[in-house]
């Protein structure tokens, strides 16, 4: 474990690579991974829930907002209290067995999100007349540049500010109109049908991430938070990313839902296609770009970085900074993360099917959400976190219920469709 003096106060920081050009104390670690939460992936399955149930999803992403925080909230005490990233707390309280597993079937998951994200920068720029592999390029060269040259702290303004494109979704639901009381019945409508329970299933697995619990732990100490207020701003940070990105979840639903139901959304093209008799065809193409844009650039910032962190500490080379440094002091940690991007490139180059990628990466999700909630459960709870940070009670019987509700779901969803694709 780190030890005290490694804890330094914000007039203690080391220089940053880049300069320190922004210092603007509304952003944090908890607001930039819980806007990436609301990827392309997810985005879609907003979009769908709208266009084929209309609002009967929508007291579902309200009820999600808490389960978000509460998960990403544990991040931020182990964090906060022993100064290690998620795999290192593993490695150090469970050894280095369970610390490799948790790290490979992250990092496998991280290299397919990591082709979802570049595939929805390439397909937003393909309705803007890119090829497909100049997009590719375009989203890696973008991603690569951005973390090789800016510090940590400009890293978070900038994916947070790509992030908040997201919310053109919200604009949408806004200037649809809808109407409220056909919102309100919808709202109170529930279906029995699988294709329902499965889109319920779908928006309870795509809430918690296991790559967001493995950055923000990481973020955390990288952003050298201390207990006090430190740590209270990044609560607030958290609770208002997990508002935000339900809220973009709630937009995209509704905008779907008041421009038709009965539609199979399973690309950026087809939820184009749905919004344009509403929005006309500029506006809704705008919005749609700025919104899978946004989240497919947040997102792989925070995808390839959990993965080069993670990487890092199960090798013991665990130094939070790194990005805080030049490539040739930190080279583990640019190298895994340049192998993550690289891999994600040639893997959507490789002309991979990206419907069933992104069926892959939801089931792998499933496979390692046990994992990534049941140690963030263990660490919180056990000794890990001083008893004055440590979560007891009710609020860590609450914690056992939400996340084994969340847990099953997920893993049962991962295990149904993976003998549904094995049948096929």
């Amino acid at each position: 474990m780190a030890s005290a003096e490694l804890v330094t106060s914000a007039s203690e920081r080391t220089p940053l690579k880049g300069g320190s050009w922004i210092s603007w104390s509304a952003i944090g670690p908890g607001l930039l991974v819980c806007l990436a939460d609301t990827d392309a992936g997810c985005l879609i399955v907003a979009s769908q829930s709208g266009a084929r149930w209309g609002y009967s999803l929508l007291p579902l992403q309200v009820l999600l907002i808490p389960i978000l925080f509460m998960a990403q909230e544990l991040t931020i005490r182990l964090g906060v209290y022993t100064q290690q990233g998620h795999t290192a707390c593993i490695k150090a309280h469970f050894g280095p067995f369970w610390a490799w597993s948790a790290c490979i079937l992250l990092v496998f998951e991280c290299v397919c999100a990591m082709t979802s994200e570049i595939s929805g920068v390439a397909v937003v720029g393909e309705l803007w007349g890119l090829s497909h592999t100049c997009g590719t390029f375009l989203a890696a060269a973008i991603v690569i540049t951005v973390v090789l040259c800016f510090n940590y702290r400009q890293i978070e303004v900038v994916g947070t500010a790509l992030g908040l494109f997201e919310l053109a979704f919200v604009v949408t639901m806004f200037a649809l109109h809808p109407d409220p009381g056909e919102v309100f019945r919808g709202a109170h409508t529930f279906h029995s049908e699988p294709e329902f329970m499965g889109l319920v299933a779908a928006n309870i697995g795509a809430v918690i991430m296991p790559w967001m619990i493995y950055f923000q732990q990481s973020a955390v100490v990288a952003r050298r938070i201390t207990p006090g207020e430190g740590m209270r701003q990044e609560r607030s940070h958290t609770l208002v990313g997990s508002i935000l990105t339900q809220l973009v979840m709630i937009g995209a639903l509704v905008t779907l839902a008041a421009a038709g139901k009965a539609r199979n959304l399973n690309s950026v093209q087809d939820i184009l296609n749905a919004m344009e008799p509403a929005l006309g065809a500029e506006a809704a193409k705008v919005a749609v770009s700025l919104g899978f844009l946004g989240g497919s650039l947040c997102a792989a910032f925070v995808v390839s970085l959990a993965a080069s962190w993670a990487v890092c500490e199960a090798l013991g080379h665990d130094n939070e900074l790194s990005m805080d440094q030049p490539l040739s002091k930190a080279p583990h940690f640019y190298g895994c993360f340049l192998g993550v991007v690289g891999m994600g490139v040639g893997v959507l180059l490789s002309g991979v099917d990206m419907v069933r990628l992104n069926v892959l990466v939801e089931l792998l999700n499933g496979l390692l959400l046990p994992f990534a909630v049941g140690f963030l459960f263990l660490l919180a709870t056990g000794n890990a976190l001083p008893v004055e940070a440590r979560v007891t009670g009710l609020h860590k019987c609450t914690i056992a219920v939400v996340f084994s509700c969340c847990t099953a779901l997920s893993f049962g969803t991962a295990v149904y469709g993976i003998i549904g694709h094995v049948s096929a």
